[in-house]
């Protein structure tokens, strides 16, 4: 059932038992009030905070009903010497964790907190970008050779239309710039492709985390998906840059003989 936990009344008993047949019916849980909830996040979800002073009396009785059932010897000198198995340190800023841990860790403690987690987060996503990087650079390079490819047979197609231009008087800078216009429009289209691809992936990847009730999302920035284009509008002009240079030198009289 549901338990409104800051209108009930609660109890803390240290019988696991408690709430069964087994359990010990001198054992009384001792009542206490909520005074507010934390969020689930984390190890929040099993934590319960409250004063040390009622900590300290709720120990003091089962350390006193441990001994009674024990006939009144001691469970060890880990009860009677006033030691904590674990201290928990708030920090009053996020990027001071680290640095609070590790004075702990100078004192001789160890010190373990969520940003080693996080860390560990980093340098996976670290290697993936790496994974994922490298498949992209062997992609741009199977793409500008084929950009080259397209643009060299493009030449050999038109020689004869290069010697035209040539003789009615078009300059090598404007031939220059027609074959790089042209390889620059091939490497913008496939830019704009790349990035309409991008964001359905993400789209979808945001559909299927939604449905499984995770919080994260993909998100693409407006700004990485303009310097995509841009890149690889620029990965086209360089591969063009030798087909037009090629078309720059190519003889007029030879070009118009070509057919």
């Amino acid at each position: 059932p549901q338990v409104d936990v800051l209108n009930e009344k609660l109890g803390v008993t240290w019988d696991w038992s408690y709430g069964t047949r087994d359990a010990d019916k001198t054992i009384k849980p001792v009542k206490v009030d909520a005074v507010g909830k934390m969020s689930a996040d984390g190890n929040n979800g099993w934590t319960v905070i409250m004063p040390i002073r009622e900590l300290e009396k709720i120990q003091k009785e089962k350390q006193a009903w441990e001994q009674k059932q024990n006939g009144g010897s001691s469970n060890g000198n880990r009860q009677k010497s006033k030691e904590y198995q674990r201290v928990m340190v708030k920090v009053d800023e996020m990027e001071h964790v680290q640095q609070v841990q590790q004075k702990i860790k100078d004192m001789g403690f160890r010190a373990t907190s969520l940003t080693d987690e996080l860390e560990a987060m980093k340098e996976t996503t670290r290697m993936l970008r790496l994974v994922l990087g490298a498949i992209g650079a062997i992609s741009m390079v199977v793409a500008a050779i084929s950009i080259t490819n397209t643009m060299v047979m493009a030449i050999y197609e038109r020689t004869k239309e290069i010697g035209i231009m040539k003789v009615i008087g078009a300059s090598l800078k404007d031939i220059k710039g027609l074959f790089l216009t042209e390889a620059a429009f091939i490497g913008f289209s496939g830019g704009i492709i790349g990035i309409i691809v991008s964001y359905g992936a993400s789209f979808l990847v945001n559909f299927v985390a939604q449905r499984q009730g995770s919080t994260m999302q993909s998100a693409i920035p407006i700004w990485l998906a303009l310097g995509g284009v841009a890149f690889s509008t620029a990965v086209g002009v360089i591969a063009g840059y030798l087909p037009a240079k090629r078309a720059m030198k190519l003889s007029a009289l030879m070009a118009i003989k070509t057919e």
